[in-house]
């Protein structure tokens, strides 16, 4: 079930701190025993599963089992959830550890130009061409996304493995490299220029996962104030695939 709720009205400092940001860390994990469900909830996730980018606060974990790369990420920083919503993140997987751009998932697309949040476009993988497609298209890419009763963005990844090498014989005991990039804010000044967006409403119990089906409104618009020029923003990290 696809799980969206609606960004309440946001307003951002008129500035932002350390603009362009890296962080680089490295995870080892033994073939999962977490059952992931991609639904745009991190409860399954263990708390110690995830690592906090001190520069930007952004929460992440990865996981991965014989057939699926898992990856979770946690966004409480308001100014980022906009820049997210607005205007796009991509998530980089480097088979080859070597931190390149060329292979991930772009989402969403930047409502700014009229797409929907629920539009990915998977890039860099052979016989997958760069294409706008849904979130849920089967056996490419997958992406839940969610908001926790406090506003806090989740958005979980799941990636086949064979989309990163020939065969998983090869990808047993290989450290790849991962990156998430914010892309780059709106320039001018600090004028407030709302954004229209769409999203569907959905229940969200005080505690515990959103009960499937409960849809407490119907689809209405929701607006962001721009703000001054944010250059993109990457955290790169390090897996080790246990096979």
């Amino acid at each position: 079930m696809r799980i969206f709720f609606l960004l309440p009205v946001i307003s951002l400092l008129a500035t932002f701190e350390n603009p362009h940001l890296k962080n680089l860390s490295e995870h080892k994990t033994d073939s999962t025993n977490i059952i992931h469900l991609l639904d745009g909830n991190i409860a399954e996730w263990p708390t110690e599963k995830f690592v906090i980018d001190k520069a930007t606060k952004i929460r992440y974990a990865i996981d991965n089992d014989d057939q699926q790369l898992f990856l979770a990420i946690n966004i409480s920083e308001k100014n980022h959830q906009q820049r997210i919503i607005q205007k796009g993140m991509s998530l980089f997987v480097d088979a080859k550890g070597k931190k390149k751009e060329n292979h991930g998932v772009e989402l969403p697309l930047g409502i700014e130009n009229g797409s929907s949040i629920e539009a990915m476009k998977v890039f860099g993988f052979n016989n997958y061409e760069p294409l706008p497609q849904n979130i849920k298209t089967e056996g490419t890419i997958n992406i839940a996304i969610g908001w926790d009763s406090s506003y806090v963005l989740n958005i979980e990844y799941s990636v086949p493995l064979k989309m990163l090498e020939g065969s998983l014989e090869e990808l047993k005991n290989k450290k790849i490299s991962i990156g998430w990039k914010i892309n780059e804010g709106v320039s001018g000044n600090n004028t407030r220029q709302p954004v229209a967006t769409s999203s569907t409403i959905v229940a969200v119990p005080s505690s515990g996962r959103p009960a499937n089906n409960r849809t407490a409104g119907p689809t209405r618009n929701d607006t962001f104030p721009q703000t001054n020029t944010d250059k993109a923003q990457l955290i790169w990290t390090t897996h080790t695939i246990i096979l």
